[in-house]
């Protein structure tokens, strides 16, 4: 199969865990670009460090589901980590190649306590504070985090938010959300997709999108989503399949 028809060399992709031995109860992932594309095999660079200390994101072995926006439409193929060597892993193609409808996910902007910790640190360094955190966290655990109430466009795949300009934005954070009073609030970890300047204004508006989060909290904010729109009398968009956000192929 000709893969390197739509996986080119310079192209963005999201690679999401899908490896046999993964914890199934969480949706990880991370974002590499193609620096090398051959039919066989694809060397991809983390957009940002995969390695802290002796503790390690990826193996030889591990599989993950790769996608891309290629031609107008998803593509996605199952691969196997090759090797991996300081920045750059070597991933082999495992599977068929699949082509999907790119489809919406229900955002919305809310008025919600939230606050983002920014640092420029490794990604397994956040997963680490992530556990810790999850251990922590309780319905109750809110006023410990100091969350301020804002302005924020969430989505089941990631947020939106406005910060100042002064404020500094690592490629990745901690992002804790607290949906409705009684409930431990979301804890993710997110990475940086886009910053843009609004005119007029000090501030930037930063998009930014989740790479570690459990999915039970993925279902929380699309049920927490469809429930605000209908008590606003608006209509709600239809769930559907969205494949970048599934640690899965069609036919699994």
């Amino acid at each position: 199969m000709n893969y390197s028809t739509y996986f080119t060399r310079g192209q963005k992709v999201f690679l999401i865990n899908t490896s046999a031995d993964r914890d199934k109860s969480l949706f990880e992932a991370f974002s590499a670009t193609i620096t090398t594309a051959e039919n066989h095999q694809f060397v991809m660079r983390p957009r940002y460090p995969l390695q802290h200390g002796d503790l390690y994101t990826l193996k030889p072995g591990m599989r993950f589901k790769v996608t891309a926006e290629s031609y107008g439409s998803g593509m996605q193929f199952i691969g196997s980590v090759h090797s991996v060597s300081g920045r750059e892993i070597v991933i082999h193609p495992a599977e068929q190649l699949e082509m999907y409808q790119r489809s919406q996910v229900p955002r919305m902007d809310l008025i919600l306590d939230f606050r983002t910790f920014t640092r420029s640190s490794p990604l397994p360094f956040f997963r680490r504070e992530w556990e810790r955190y999850q251990s922590m966290l309780t319905n109750s655990s809110s006023a410990k985090l100091e969350l301020k109430s804002g302005e924020i466009n969430l989505g089941v795949g990631g947020f939106r938010h406005l910060v100042d300009k002064s404020d500094p934005q690592s490629e990745l954070c901690m992002a804790f959300i607290d949906l409705e009073q009684g409930t431990a609030p979301v804890c993710a970890v997110a990475e940086l997709l886009w910053r843009r300047s609004l005119p007029d204004d000090d501030r930037l508006a930063i998009g930014r999108r989740f790479i570690l989060i459990r999915k039970t909290d993925q279902q929380r904010i699309q049920a927490y989503i469809q429930h605000r729109q209908k008590k606003q009398s608006k209509k709600a968009i239809r769930p559907r399949h969205n494949w970048e956000l599934l640690d899965r192929m069609f036919h699994e």
